[in-house]
């Protein structure tokens, strides 16, 4: 089984009582179907926020539309007797949280229950001071760190703080979309800090497209690796075992089904 867990949403959805248009939708809808055809079974659409967490930004959700061949995991009951929950030829849509912290503080809003509404948590630290708190276990609402692949860092993702955030079961994102343009020479170096201080452990590929023409199949993502010099078992499982294990430490935190429908 492949996932996707990270669909962005736009910008705007990331402020209090954001909302998106009619088109904005749409252009989801058909992101999301593209994943589908690509073999994908479950996506995760990613809504960025800057800062603390309110329960403002939890609006977005209440207009999100039934999209064709999916099931939204905040609006669907598991169907017991459909492998994995998923009925065939469908596809299941998790709500993601990506929170930007620039300051250590930030980060003990997603210790609350609005952060449990969600099926995955992700935390996107710009210094190295809240990378060390994300991989520490000071913010206890933490699945996967989402640092920027685009963009310079300021700052190294050092093997003794990862190595604490992978203990902890927390992951580490890696998004192919920033290769996709202009960025491709930072996404490398940043992309090979990542494989050289995981080795391959704990690491998450995903898309972040932001529309259909950018995502790519599972396949063509394993053989990624190639290129970083990781093994190609271990590429797969950064699409397939990894991802599962993000959202399996979704369910030990918040204790809900939602994020592991496909978990048994």
């Amino acid at each position: 089984m492949f996932y996707d867990l990270n669909i962005p949403l736009p910008e705007v959805a990331g402020k209090p009582n954001g909302r998106l248009s009619g088109h904005e939708w749409a252009q989801i809808a058909q992101t999301i179907e593209r994943a589908r055809e690509l073999g994908y079974s479950i996506v995760a659409l990613n809504q960025t926020i800057h800062g603390r967490l309110m329960p403002e930004h939890l609006q977005i959700w209440q207009s999100v539309p039934q999209f064709a061949n999916s099931q939204l995991s905040w609006t669907s009951v598991r169907v017991a007797d459909t492998k994995d929950g998923i009925p065939r030829g469908e596809i299941r849509v998790l709500r993601r949280l990506t929170a930007v912290i620039s300051d250590a503080t930030q980060g003990h809003s997603l210790s609350g229950a609005l952060a449990s509404e969600y099926d995955l948590v992700a935390v996107r630290p710009t210094s190295e001071k809240t990378l060390l708190a994300a991989c520490n276990g000071t913010w206890e609402a933490v699945d996967m760190v989402a640092l920027d692949m685009g963009s310079r860092w300021g700052f190294l993702a050092k093997q003794k703080i990862v190595a604490q955030a992978l203990a902890l079961g927390v992951s580490f994102e890696v998004a192919y979309q920033p290769a996709l343009e202009s960025a491709r020479q930072q996404w490398v170096c940043n992309t090979s800090n990542i494989v050289r201080v995981t080795r391959g452990r704990g690491m998450v590929w995903t898309s972040g497209a932001r529309q259909p023409l950018e995502l790519r199949t599972p396949y063509d993502i394993a053989n990624l690796g190639d290129a970083l010099q990781l093994n190609g078992d271990l590429s797969k499982r950064a699409i397939s075992a990894n991802a599962r294990a993000v959202l399996i430490h979704a369910f030990t935190r918040t204790g809900t089904l939602r994020a592991v429908a496909s978990i048994h």
